[in-house]
């Protein structure tokens, strides 16, 4: 009989000693150059009025372009600047010199026509006098007990060596040989002009043109006009739990180029030497103030100067010209800028899982070294109990005879939906929504009347009323808490919890460029969030403790050619039929379920099912930590942390959940049913948050000790903690210390080792899971092998797979595991969902099929820092990984366990969350 197992292979591979190679390192005498750097950034600041560090990143660009190499000063703090210089490649000593002392006088404002080489510059002397010596990268890591470390300057060095290795490699695909050409910030990317992608909306579209968003333009030109886009490869060095050398990871996107450096934030200019780096160029402001970054000038005017080749024309005065007055239009040429918002584009995202596959072998065999591993320790089958829907309807939960206790677990006994709506078509499609979710076909022929309760069943009621005036965009803000009071149905009775189903207008890429365009001088444009209604309704139901989800008025989509049709028999499926196509509505219904705070009990079966299941009664808390930037990030300031914390806790069968919600001032923050908090929580000003101090992990771990009042029966808790925020505040959720030991107090170096560490060790959580998603340190999912061995005749054969979804464990990195994520739009049938399964953009010829976003696996990696001696590893592992897959109020998994996502959803339906949140600056976000 053979055995079969399943391996899957990471868009990363393993380093060694040999590949990483050697640096030079500048070792600068450090009390002289102390010195010089403290006086050139006084004088600087005398100059300039700024607070600021010296803007070293301005150098280390001219220094990078005119040795087509690695440069990295460090450190490079206020408190400490820098002490030693590291390249990858020797640059010549007058070079250097030139270079410091060109750069050292645009950075004090020296006029353009008394730039000399004779400046006198003691750092410039300091540095180019220095010998630099050779030393290997290799041996600048640190081994610690389950991971490496390094300091910073040598994961940089080590990522321009990899990039460089890279880019002297060719990849034959699809008919092509695709060369890379690489850049100052270890990128690579696609530069020849005929291995770009290109598309037109007229080829993309041309059906559906009305449905696409016009520029500007009273003609049709827009039509015809070719935009291009090209696949870039972010190279970085990166250290894994659990493995004990660094490994290289390797994120493809696709980056559509931008016909105008108008708005634009990344560029590139390619120099007249074709063997040197791409120069980047970082822009900032609007519109026709459009400008280069004060770094990225420095930086420029020294390179010009060293090498006599401009990137940009230059005026009378010798000054470059307002780089927004170029014009990008046409094939692209030496210099390239991004499209610098998310926006419609007839070129789409994703390299495709076919060129996920075939790039990770072009990547290691570049590098002559293996992928990183994992082997599956949970196919598809161990995830079930799983949320499941029929045309959108969650039949188990809304249908199950026990609906009652599950209300009542969650601390109420009855529900009472308001239906605010300011548009006949918007009642109509409300009332069939409700009668549909509900099993109430009738409700939907007869039509449910104004102003009057009507129960959907016994435990859910539902009151329609007009409210056009508090629904609608517009400047009357101070009117809004006055509308709502004239609301019908908020005097419910008590253990009634009020939610509200409000309608909406938004159209994302309309308002984005009213948004645009109210930044230009002299507009008449408002910006449209200035009138926009539905944060501001938010905020006053939720003080009125009614929980508010929006919805806008159905579109229909384009038909999936693919689905079949089914016999339909009952009124339910005549209704679930005219629904077809409304995912935003019955997402609505199934927000009103989760800010309801219903857990169905199928919950205990998924975590409990197969031997390694978790049988206990256990409390799920999930630990969720943001940076709080947009509005609220000033200036240079480290942005402050927005934290949530929520709990599911079993009562019997049942689940009850639960969200702390800290004091608004001085004083104890106190644990409330999740739909209390919520409201609460919004009525609310969203909290200014706390810096990186000792006080942050108290705070949190005397919320864990209160928890222990609301835990009933249960046995104990795990904490989920999303990881990308919480490294820097926990020793043992940064890789460099994993397999350290806390002392009897639960420190490290004296700072509090995990979460609830602080606490008696009876207190503390039995296990802490930290998960990281959609992160550049987690490598993709890239090549599935099933590996079939034949003990007979003692043979293994290798059959490559396409799809997986299971749980995967790191090779040599136990406490790690990968949980392998399909795209649900890729599973969703739609004509071009799997677009890219079987070969890249580069193969295909059709400019509809080029439109689309091209699917490939995402991973979430799961690491158990902590857990008991006496259980496995694989319990909490999956058990993790069952809370992403067991999405509560969605069809699909979830980027992060149920206990965290429900702590994101929570700060994200706050009326102020935007206002904390930085607008993307670029349309080259991170791929599905």
């Amino acid at each position: 009989m053979s055995t079969d197992q399943t391996q899957l292979s990471l868009l990363a591979c393993h380093t060694d000693e040999e590949l990483l190679g050697s640096v030079l390192l500048y070792r600068l005498p450090e009390a002289k150059i102390g010195t010089a750097w403290r006086k050139l950034r006084e004088e600087y600041r005398g100059i300039t009025g700024s607070k600021a560090n010296l803007p070293y990143g301005g150098l280390l660009t001219v220094l990078r372009a005119i040795g087509y190499t690695s440069a990295v000063l460090d450190p490079t703090s206020k408190a400490n600047p820098p002490k030693f210089l590291a390249t990858a490649q020797p640059i010549d000593r007058d070079d250097l010199h030139a270079a410091i002392t060109l750069w050292e006088q645009a950075l004090l404002q020296t006029p353009a026509d008394s730039f000399t080489f004779q400046h006198p510059s003691q750092i410039a002397d300091l540095i180019a006098g220095t010998a630099p010596e050779e030393v290997k990268l290799w041996d600048q890591f640190t081994r610690t007990a389950a991971c490496v470390d390094a300091p910073g300057w040598v994961w940089r060095a080590a990522g321009w060596i990899l990039a460089d290795k890279l880019a002297t490699q060719t990849w034959t695909i699809d008919g092509k040989t695709v060369a890379f050409r690489r850049d100052l910030d270890n990128c690579l990317q696609v530069w020849d002009p005929t291995l770009l992608w290109s598309n037109t909306w007229l080829a993309a579209r041309g059906e559906t043109l009305e449905d696409t968003p016009k520029p500007d333009q009273e003609d049709d030109a827009w039509k015809k006009v070719t935009r291009y886009a090209t696949l870039r490869l972010d190279v970085s060095i990166n250290s894994h739990p659990g493995l004990t050398h660094p490994v290289a990871v390797v994120q493809p996107s696709v980056s559509r180029l931008s016909n105008t450096l108008r708005n634009a934030r990344t560029a590139w200019f390619e120099p007249r030497n074709a063997q040197g780096p791409l120069l980047n160029l970082e822009l900032g402001g609007y519109g026709e103030y459009t400008h280069l970054n004060h770094t990225t000038r420095l930086a420029l005017d020294a390179w010009t100067r060293l090498h006599g080749e401009s990137v940009f024309p230059r005026d009378e005065d010798n000054e470059f010209l307002t780089p927004a007055a170029l014009d990008l239009s046409g094939p692209p040429g030496k210099l390239r800028a991004l499209v610098p918002f998310a926006t419609s584009y007839p070129v789409g995202r994703g390299l495709g899982m076919y060129g996920q596959r075939v790039l990770a072998r072009h990547v290691s065999t570049a590098l002559d070294q293996s992928l990183v591993k994992c082997a599956q320790v949970a196919g598809r089958r161990p995830f079930g109990n799983r949320r499941t829907t029929i045309e959108g309807r969650d039949a188990i939960l809304w249908d199950d005879e026990n609906l009652p206790h599950i209300i009542a677990a969650s601390g109420c006994r009855k529900l009472r939906i308001l239906a605010l709506y300011k548009s006949q078509d918007m009642r109509t499609r409300m009332q069939s929504l409700l009668a549909y979710h509900f099993n109430r076909p009738d409700l939907a022929a007869s039509g449910i009347g104004e102003h009057k309760v009507v129960p959907l069943n016994e435990h859910v009621e539902v009151l329609f009323q007009s409210a056009p005036e508090l629904l609608a965009h517009g400047e009357h803000h101070d009117q809004r808490p006055a509308l709502v009071r004239q609301l019908n149905g908020l005097d419910a009775p008590e253990h009634t919890r009020l939610l509200a189903l409000c309608e909406t207008e938004y159209d994302p890429k309309t308002w984005a460029r009213q948004r645009r365009a109210s930044k230009k001088t002299d507009s008449t444009v408002v910006n449209p969030d200035t009138l926009d209604a539905k944060h501001r309704v938010n905020g006053e139901l939720a003080r009125h403790r009614v929980l508010a989800q929006f919805l806008t008025l159905y579109k229909p989509g384009r038909r999936n050619p693919r689905k079949k049709e089914r016999e339909l028999k009952t009124d339910l499926e005549l209704l679930g039929l005219e629904l077809q196509g409304h995912h935003r509505g019955h997402m609505a219904v199934a927000d009103l379920s989760r800010v309801a705070g219903l857990v169905h009990p199928r919950l205990t079966k998924a975590l409990a099912s197969g031997r390694n299941g978790l049988k206990e009664p256990l409390v799920h808390v999930g630990l969720h930590l943001r940076q709080q930037r947009g509005e609220r990030h000033v200036g240079t300031d480290e942005p402050k942390l927005m934290w949530t914390l929520v709990a599911l806790v079993p009562h019997g069968p049942y689940w009850r959940t639960l969200a702390y919600l800290p004091a608004e001032h001085a004083g104890p923050g106190t644990w409330l049913d999740y739909a209390t908090a919520n409201h609460q929580f919004r009525a609310r000003p969203l909290p200014e948050g706390r810096r990186r101090d000792d006080l942050l992990p108290r705070h949190i771990d005397h919320a864990l000790y209160d928890l222990g009042r609301h835990a009933g029966r249960s046995q104990g808790y795990i904490l989920y903690v999303s990881g990308a925020e919480a490294r820097s505040i926990w020793p043992l959720l940064a890789n460099k210390n994993l397999g350290e030991r806390p002392d009897a107090a639960g420190l490290i170096n004296g700072r509090p080792a995990l979460p609830g560490f602080t606490l008696a060790p009876d207190q503390r959580p039995r296990a802490v899971i930290r998960v990281t998603s959609g992160s550049d340190n987690v490598a993709r999912p890239a090549l599935i092998e099933r590996l079939r061995h034949d003990p007979e005749h003692d043979e293994t054969c290798t059959e490559e797979g396409k799809l997986a979804t299971g749980l995967f464990q790191m090779e040599d990195a136990e406490q790690t595991f990968i949980l392998c994520n399909l795209p649900h739009q890729f599973t969703g049938g739609a004509r071009y969902a799997r677009a890219g399964e079987s070969y890249t953009r580069w193969g295909s010829s059709d400019p509809k099929e080029q439109a689309e976003t091209w699917y490939s696996h995402t991973a979430t990696e799961i690491t158990v820092p902590h857990h008991p001696a006496d259980q496995a590893l694989l319990t909490y592992g999956l058990t993790a990984a069952r809370l992403c897959d067991h999405a509560l109020h969605w069809e699909h998994r979830t980027q992060y366990p149920a206990p965290i996502h429900l702590g994101i959803q929570m700060d994200k339906n706050h009326p102020e969350y935007r206002r904390t949140v930085d607008n993307p600056n670029t349309g080259d976000e991170a791929e599905a």
